[in-house]
This record gives structure tokens, C-alpha cells and sequence, in this order.
């Protein structure tokens, strides 16, 4: 066998090839200019080769061919095939130049091939591709096959705008998945056109949808657009998306398809950047498709467990999308009616916060929304964010009717937590309404009793407003108007050591020890009773406390409200080597019956003076989410100032708390908990420092809620705090109760959707979100000129956050107070 170089010189065959392989094994993409000519080369029996082999050129067309059987090029005969592996058997292995063109030319073959419109013709047509590929597959060192690769590129950029015949596809086939993303990076490097890389991805999407010999196409497409993806190149990938979802979008009702369409349809739906015509293309086509989908999902095998997985994908990213690009709502009345029947998934909101932020320009991203740091307010933020991860409260709260100006902001700024696509919120509306009086403005305050304020604000808020009229004569809604009985409202019982740390409370040392609450024990006078709020049917438990008096055994029995329970450390005195504590223990605590002698002595009725007694405590009604204040700090009256005990404490991710009768305080029953958040306090004095905030959703999903910047975390994160960050309070859900010796579940109760809001909510958090969108797009083609230093969009006159936004949390203080001031205060 003979081979004639035209119009070459003699080792320019051999030295093109060498420079097209990479000339060693590195697996280089071959550059443009350096391929060997393939239509220069010519392959022709001289005699001394493989008998019968034909002279064909790079064409694929040999002498004897003419005008007339020109069609016989849409067919690769036997002969062919017999013909190419007795050249290739013929060629010296080591003659890599020459066996380059040959398979050059059985590219070339393939992507001329046609399938013809019938049955047997596609069969055919299939037949002789993967024969052709099994050619292709002898040369596996990975120099040929991407040599082979750029062959293909090359048919497929300058090809027609057809593109070469998916025959072509078999090429792809020959790469093993970690192959295939060096040869998609290789590619990707060398700087190809966005027109050339443009028209590759959707003649691959193309043949996805038509060629079913080639199962590893859609690994192509997806790492093709992955690395765009990392290379930034977002405009190129709507546009890939513009021309590919289409067709794509149509094989998802097709199962041989399914699992090769749907990764790459969700993939584009999910990563649009600002181009909504890309969702407007499937949009017609989303009725059709979600009902093939139920119709094929009623199997109880893995098929129909997979089709029922892809349609709930579907309904939550058509939701999603929906939300995002909300501007466009009447364009989706049809899409609403079909997806009528199905249930999206409660974290729509999120996907589409998250699809937004993913289209950002620039700037930082959040795991869920942050709420800015208004001068030292980490206090608000911390508890807001855990009051929104609880489910039942934020759910109950925003269904609440009511006139109440406070309610409506809190449900504002809940609704917005959980629905909004903003990075981050300004929380000022809530901050102006429920401060606290002596909360002054720019100073660092205390998370637990902003809790406690706000939840006997927001209960006497609800029960009072009724019908539009307060009960009161005046607007309740302003924070300064609260009376004693409602600012003591939650109070619990003490233990003995616990007026040391109140401060105030040594004047009242030879009064009982609890204070009572709302509707207590029955020497109260009894007060009209109202009906339960949103207050008391997530956070509010009842106590029992029993004195014995010790002189004449006179026995009284108090039943006090509360919503959250102050656990006390045990006195160093007591148990000088304890300095570590689970929650459990300090429960058991709590509950653990107490000497009052000296000067914590009782004042006994029937004695009439203050005698020895015994004081028992138990929890008689639990309540459905339970908080605990641990109380980390200590009254030093030497020095007049509050220190941190720094007290090593084991969160348990579970506790039980007994329930006891009313008189007898005997255990009847217990209740377990599963902890859902903490809010951390990092410093070493209670009038300084920074709060912060971990919590899990109902899908046990960890977050980091520091003020603006939301991390997601884990739940061994806040196990394994060091000084001087501590827990302060904790949340516990209840999740069972025992019944017989045995638990039984206490179902958890999902966030309302989006759709699920009131309408005046749902309608304020979607104004929002398209107020958002226009800001993004006004961003995006402006440059950063609306951004504060963190490429996000300055928002509510507000356009930074203070010291403690950065991580980690400063020790010292919360910073930037927005008096200009260095000022501390004591909390109690």
C-alpha cells in the first residue's frame, strides 16, 4: 500500500499529526491550525497491501464512484468496513500520522451518514454507526480519542447549519466519565468562539433527543455547561438555553428519553440568568407534560417512583420560576389551573431566592435571607431568625386577623423571611414597634428579654384587638403603654440564688419566691377569660409550685403561665467540681426540690411570719415549643457589674420533661423535645458583646443566622462553641409524648407556602419581589453604582451593616451604635 501526500512535503503528514496528538501523552486538545489535511491524503492499493482494500479519499468517496450513486454515501457497506480495518491492519502501528487520517476519515464517514425515514433503513443506519464506532474504539489510547474529538468539533463549527449526522455521536461514547470532563475543560480552554460552542451544545442537545445508541450524551451537555457556568459565561448559556429547552422540554414525555432530557431541562430552568423567554418557551408545553407524567407515575415500581420524582421537580421549579419572574403573571393563568392538583414543595420560596441570587452580577450570596444590623440591634436579628424557624408560631402568626399595627409588621417582615428573594431585610418596622422601653436606641441590649417582650406584646395584642376596636380605650400598638401585669406576664418561678442575679428583686427577699402570672392559683381573683393566642398555643406551658411550711405543714399550691423557663447553674458551693452541664441536668434542676431557710424564708399564712420551708416545682402542662434562657451571668455586687460564668454546656439535640399532676407534683406522663435553634452570645459581659443565631428547618437543614450573612451550618457547630461564645436561650419542638410506656409522634406542622398566605400578605411579599427584580436588572446593567461595598442593593435608606456583621463576632461589642457613642448599660 501506497501513500500519496499532494501538494505536501515528505514529513509534513507525520509532523501534523505528531502536533495534533500533543506529540507526547499530556491529552491536549490538538489546536486548530495543526491538524493534518485530511484532504490532502489519499489511501490506495499498490499491490503489496490488503487485497481488494479501495482507494477512498478523506471524502469518503472512491474513484469508481459517480454523480449517479452518489447516494450510496449515506450507507457504509460491509465492504467499507472491511475495507478501513484491512487498511488500518495494513499500517505500521507506529506510524500514528497515517492512522490519524484513517480515522479521520471514518469521522468523516459518519458525519455524512444518513437515517433515512423507516424502520429498517434507522435500523440499518444505527448498525452501521456503531460498527463504525467499534473502528473508532480500537485506538483507545487517549491522544486519538481527542484527536478524534476535534475532528468532530471541527465538522460540527463548520458544518452547515445542520451539523454533521448524529452518527458522529459514537465518538462521544468512546470517552470514560472522567474523561469526558478533561476533554470538556480541554476544549473549553483553548478559547473557542461562543458562536462555535453555542452550536456544539445544542447539536448535542439535539441528539439527545433522537439517537439512542449513545447513552452519555447528556454527561456532555451537562459539563459543557458546567464549565461555561464556572467560566461566567451566563448570556452564552441563556442563549444555549434559548435554542435547546425546546425540543428538550418535548422528550421529557417520552421514558427511553426522560433520563438523559430531564437532568439538562431542570439544569437550564434553574440556572436562567436574566432571560425569561427562556421559561416562556416551555411554558405552553407544562400542562401537557405534568399530565403524561401522573399518567405514567401510577406504577408502584422504580420507574414510577422515578417519574413521580421528575414531576415533582417540575412543580417546584414551575412554581419557583413563576415567583421569580412574577412581572409576567398573566402569562401563567393556564399553568396555575393545571398545577392545581399538585403540592409544591415548601422550599419554592427558597429556590427561587436562590436562582435569583445565582443571577447575580456580583456580591455575596445567602443560604436564606439576612436581616441587616441597624447599630447593635444583633439582639432583634438573632431572635427574629428563630422565631421564623418555628414552624407552628410563624404559621399560626401570619393567619392571624387582627387590627393591630405591630401584628401586620411582624407578619410582614415573618412573610418576607421565609418567601423573599433579597439577600437581606431591614428589619426597621419591627425595630420602631417593638422596642422595648429602656431599650435606647444604638446601645446593646439583651435577646431574652426582647423575647419575652415581644411575646406578652404580641399576646396582648391578639386577644385585644378584636374587630378592628381595641379593648383598651387607646391604641395598644404603642410599647411604652404595657401595664405590670402584661410586662410580668411569662415570669417563671426562681430558684433561691437567682434574686442575686435580678438586681432589684433582694427588696422583695421575704416574699415568695414566683411570681405569679396570668389566670394562677385560686386565691387570685379570678379574671374574665379570654381566648387563647398565637402566644399561648405555641410557646405557653404551666408550672405547679407547692410550699411545705415547715413549722405547721401548711401546704399551698400555685399554677403559674410561662413561655419560657430561666435555668440557674447550681451554686459552686453546692458542687464545686461541676463546670460542665447538659440541658437535661439543668432541667432536673429546676424541678429539684429547695430548702428556703435564712433569708430566703417563707412567709407562712397560717404562722404568720416567716418561717423554714420546702419549695417543689413540675411542669403541669407542656408546651409545644419550648425555650430555654440559660442564665450565663452573674451580679458581682462587690464591683457592681455583670459577669459571665463560662460555664461549658452541652446542648442535648433531645430532652424529656415530666409531667406532673397539679397538687401532688407526681410524675404522670413525659413530653420529648428536639432542639430547632439557639441564639449565641459571644463576649464576656451581658451589656456588651454580639448575638447570633443557629436553626434548622423541618428538614433538619443547619444555618448560621448572623445578621446579614447566612451560612448553612451544622448542628455540631454549636456543640462545639469556645469561649466566649456560650448559648444563651434555646428552642425545643415537642415531637412526642409517652402513652402507655410508649412515645407517640406529635406531628410537625410545615410553613405556609407562598400561595398559602393571606392574600394581602401574598400580594405584599410579591410587589416586593418584583420591586427586587427591577432593582437586580437595573444593577446588572449599570455596574455596581447601586451597590453598597458588598455588591448588594442598597435598601430602606440603609446602605451598610456595622462591625458585627463580619465573622467572627466580635467579643467586645456589637459596634457600629448609631449614636456615634461608646457607651454600655446594664440590662437588668
Amino acid at each position: 500500500m501506497a501513500v500519496k501526500q499532494n501538494n505536501s512535503e515528505p514529513n509534513e503528514a507525520t509532523d501534523g499529526v505528531n502536533s495534533a496528538s500533543g506529540g507526547a501523552s499530556n491529552g491536549a486538545m490538538p489546536a486548530n491550525g495543526k491538524q493534518p489535511a485530511a484532504n490532502n491524503i489519499k489511501i490506495s492499493d499498490d499491490g503489496g497491501g490488503a487485497a481488494g482494500a479501495e482507494s477512498m479519499d478523506t471524502n469518503g468517496t472512491s474513484p469508481s464512484e459517480t454523480s449517479e450513486d452518489a447516494g450510496q454515501l449515506n450507507t457504509v457497506t460491509k465492504r467499507d468496513i472491511q475495507a478501513l480495518l484491512s487498511t488500518l491492519q495494513s499500517l505500521d502501528q507506529s506510524d500514528r500520522g497515517h492512522m490519524l487520517n484513517v480515522y479521520e476519515r471514518i469521522i468523516i464517514k459518519l458525519g455524512r451518514m444518513k437515517p433515512g425515514s423507516k424502520s429498517d433503513d434507522l435500523l440499518r443506519f444505527k448498525e452501521e454507526a456503531v460498527n463504525l464506532g467499534n473502528i473508532l474504539a480500537s485506538a483507545s489510547e487517549k491522544n486519538y480519542l481527542m484527536f478524534f474529538l476535534r475532528v468532530v468539533y471541527e465538522l460540527i463549527t463548520k458544518s452547515g447549519e445542520a451539523g454533521p449526522s448524529y452518527a458522529v455521536a459514537v465518538v462521544f461514547q468512546l470517552f470514560s466519565t472522567p474523561l469526558i470532563s478533561e476533554a470538556v475543560q480541554s476544549l473549553l480552554d483553548t478559547n473557542v468562539h461562543d458562536s462555535s460552542i453555542r452550536k456544539t451544545v445544542v447539536l448535542l442537545c439535539e441528539w439527545i433527543c433522537v439517537c439512542n445508541f449513545c447513552p452519555n450524551l447528556n454527561m456532555w451537555v451537562m459539563a459543557l455547561l458546567t464549565g461555561l457556568r464556572n467560566q461566567g459565561k451566563h448570556v452564552l448559556l441563556d442563549d444555549i438555553s434559548l435554542d435547546a429547552i425546546e425540543k428538550l422540554f418535548k422528550a421529557l414525555i417520552l421514558p427511553a428519553m426522560r433520563p438523559k432530557a430531564a437532568p439538562i431541562v431542570f439544569h437550564m430552568l434553574s440556572t436562567i440568568n436574566q432571560t425569561p423567554e427562556i421559561f416562556r418557551k416551555i411554558l405552553p408545553r407544562v400542562p401537557q407534560v405534568l399530565n403524561f407524567l401522573k399518567q405514567q407515575s401510577n406504577s408502584t415500581d422504580e420507574f414510577g417512583a422515578e417519574t413521580r420524582q421528575c414531576m415533582q421537580q417540575l412543580v417546584d421549579l414551575t412554581s419557583a420560576l413563576m415567583l421569580r419572574f412574577n412581572e409576567n403573571s398573566d402569562l401563567y393563568a393556564s399553568v396555575r389551573i393545571a398545577m392545581q392538583m399538585y403540592e409544591p414543595s415548601p422550599n419554592c420560596g427558597a429556590m427561587a431566592r436562590a436562582m435569583q441570587e445565582n443571577a447575580m452580577p456580583a456580591g455575596r450570596r445567602n443560604a436564606r435571607v439576612g436581616l441587616v444590623n441597624l447599630g447593635n440591634t444583633c439582639y432583634m436579628n438573632s431572635v427574629l431568625q428563630a422565631l421564623a424557624m418555628t414552624s407552628d408560631f410563624s404559621r399560626q402568626i401570619l393567619l392571624v386577623q387582627s387590627d393591630s399595627l405591630l401584628l401586620l409588621k411582624v407578619q410582614q417582615q415573618i412573610a418576607l423571611m421565609h418567601h423573599s428573594m433579597r439577600c437581606e431585610l431591614t428589619p426597621t418596622r419591627v425595630l420602631n414597634a417593638a422596642r422595648p422601653p429602656g431599650f435606647t436606641q444604638g446601645l446593646q441590649q439583651d435577646s431574652s428579654e426582647f423575647l419575652g417582650y415581644l411575646l406578652d406584646l404580641l399576646h396582648e395584642q391578639e386577644i385585644n384587638k378584636v374587630g378592628g376596636h381595641s379593648l383598651h380605650g387607646n391604641d395598644v400598638d404603642a410599647p411604652g403603654e404595657l401595664n405590670d401585669e402584661i410586662l410580668s406576664s411569662g415570669v417563671i418561678p426562681y430558684n433561691s440564688h437567682d434574686r442575686e442575679l435580678a438586681g432589684s428583686s433582694t427588696s422583695a427577699s421575704h416574699k415568695p419566691t414566683s411570681t405569679p402570672t396570668k389566670g394562677t392559683n385560686s386565691s387570685q381573683q379570678q379574671q374574665p377569660k379570654k381566648p387563647k393566642s398565637t402566644i399561648d398555643k405555641t410557646f405557653t406551658g404551666k408550672l405547679s409550685t407547692t410550699y411545705n411550711c415547715s413549722d405547721c405543714s401548711w401546704e399551698s399550691h400555685n399554677e403559674d403561665s410561662f413561655r419560657e423557663l430561666q435555668l440557674s447553674f447550681p451554686d459552686d458551693k453546692d458542687d464545686c467540681s461541676a463546670t460542665n452541664y447538659s440541658v437535661q441536668d439543668l432541667i432536673e434542676y429546676y424541678c429539684s426540690p429547695e430548702k428556703l431557710d435564712g433569708e430566703n424564708q417563707y412567709f407562712c399564712p397560717r404562722c404568720e411570719k416567716l418561717c423554714d420551708a420546702d419549695r417543689r416545682i413540675g411542669v403541669t402542662e407542656a408546651p409545644r415549643n419550648l425555650v430555654l434562657t440559660l442564665k450565663q451571668f452573674k451580679y458581682d455586687q462587690k464591683y457592681h457589674f455583670r459577669t459571665k460564668l463560662m460555664h461549658k454546656v452541652f446542648h442535648d439535640e433531645s430532652l424529656v420533661v415530666k409531667i406532673c399532676s397539679t397538687d401532688s407534683l407526681q410524675e404522670q406522663s413525659a413530653v420529648y423535645y428536639e432542639m430547632y435553634a439557639g441564639v449565641v452570645h459571644s463576649g464576656y459581659h451581658m451589656d456588651s458583646g454580639h448575638y447570633f443565631t443557629f436553626a434548622a428547618d423541618q428538614s433538619r437543614n443547619w444555618y448560621k443566622f448572623n445578621d446579614s450573612i447566612v451560612t448553612s451550618s451544622q448542628s455540631e457547630e454549636l456543640h462545639n462553641l469556645t469561649s466566649p461564645n456560650t448559648p444563651y436561650i434555646l428552642f425545643y419542638k415537642m415531637c412526642g409524648r409517652s402513652h402507655e410506656s410508649e412515645m407517640v409522634s406529635v406531628p410537625q406542622v410545615p410553613p405556609l407556602t407562598l400561595e398559602e398566605l393571606p392574600s394581602p400578605l401574598r400580594d405584599y411579599v410579591k410587589k416586593d419581589n418584583r420591586a427586587y427584580s427591577e432593582e437586580v436588572r437595573s444593577q446588572r446593567f449599570q455596574g455596581s453604582n447601586g451597590t453598597n461595598g458588598h455588591g448588594l442593593l442598597t435598601r430602606n435608606d440603609y446602605d451598610g451593616d456595622d462591625e458585627d456583621d463580619r465573622a467572627p463576632p466580635p467579643s467586645g461589642g456589637c459596634g457600629g451604635n448609631d449614636l456615634g457613642m461608646n457607651v454600655n448599660r446594664f440590662v437588668y
